[in-house]
């Protein structure tokens, strides 16, 4: 599999049932049988689409969506996380919110981290 880069007119948008939507896009040049197949390749595969209307892409705006790391499937692990502790103040709290039980539990795990620098 190899990452798609490609100037695209937004052809379609179709609300689904579910909730979802379904895109359609058109390249803005006519692909070569590498390009083909470097899509053909990517048929059926969960990835990330940044999407901008007008214009190119920046060298910089490159650079950063190559260095970005999004969770594609799932949640962030920030998320999980978060979603861990709350189960965790569910069980264990009753005499604080949850948001200052998440303060405190984010204080600790970082201060943990801290006295482990040099």
């Amino acid at each position: 599999m190899k990452n798609l880069l490609r100037q695209v007119t937004l052809t379609r948008a179709n609300r689904k049932a579910d909730r979802t939507a379904s895109l359609t896009f058109v390249t803005q040049i006519e692909e070569t049988k590498e390009g083909m197949s470097d899509i053909d390749s990517n048929i059926s595969q969960n990835g990330i689409l940044y999407f901008k209307p007008s214009g190119e892409l920046t060298t910089k705006e490159i650079e950063e969506i190559s260095k970005t790391e999004i969770e594609v499937e799932g949640k962030t692990k920030s998320q999980r996380l978060r979603n861990v502790l709350y189960r965790l103040w569910e069980q264990t709290e009753n005499s604080i919110t949850f948001n200052e039980f998440y303060s405190q539990r984010m204080e600790q795990l970082i201060e943990q981290i801290k006295d482990r620098l040099v």
